[in-house]
């Protein structure tokens, strides 16, 4: 491997598990019925520095999440199980928990910025990376 790749992927790790300091959602056993119950769940699991984090950034830069926070959400909120979360993605034609958390995590940052979700645009940007 090359020491940029190496380095690269540990500011990705680091990036995306340094916003979660708390193991909020890691203990959390509430699971989300839609995406707007996910946003009500992340502003009450996030501190409010990790908030303004997300905010401030840019929507690209929520992929530098998906190994930390969106890991979690895959993980926690039983995306990978079949949960009513994924059951609640699956009827809109999203059957993959990465793509589940892209959209959770890209919508998240669009509903702090208060931009449109756009969720079917964004379902045919995941199917698009296919």
């Amino acid at each position: 491997m090359k020491p940029a790749f190496i380095v690269f992927a540990a500011l990705l790790i680091f990036t995306g598990c340094a916003i979660m300091r708390s193991s909020a959602i890691g203990d959390a056993k509430y699971i989300p019925r839609d995406l707007d119950e996910c946003f009500v769940q992340l502003e009450a699991l996030l501190e409010p520095d990790d908030i303004e984090e997300i905010r401030s950034g840019t929507e690209d830069d929520m992929i530098n999440y998906h190994l930390g926070l969106g890991m979690r959400i895959r993980n926690n909120w039983g995306l990978w199980e079949g949960s009513r979360l994924a059951k609640w993605f699956n009827a809109r034609g999203v059957t993959h928990p990465d793509h589940m958390s892209g959209i959770i995590l890209s919508s998240f940052w669009r509903h702090l910025n208060q931009q449109p979700i756009n969720l079917e645009e964004q379902i045919g940007a995941e199917e698009e990376r296919d």
